[in-house]
């Protein structure tokens, strides 16, 4: 696998594990 590969995955991983991260924090202090 090339390392573009592997970094983009990588990066992509990263982003949705913010994303739910921020969600779960969003909705315990209630602004969702």
């Amino acid at each position: 696998m090339p390392l573009i590969t592997r970094f983009f995955f990588g990066f992509l991983l990263l982003t949705l594990i913010i994303t739910s991260v921020l969600f779960i924090v969003l909705s315990k202090i209630g602004l969702i």
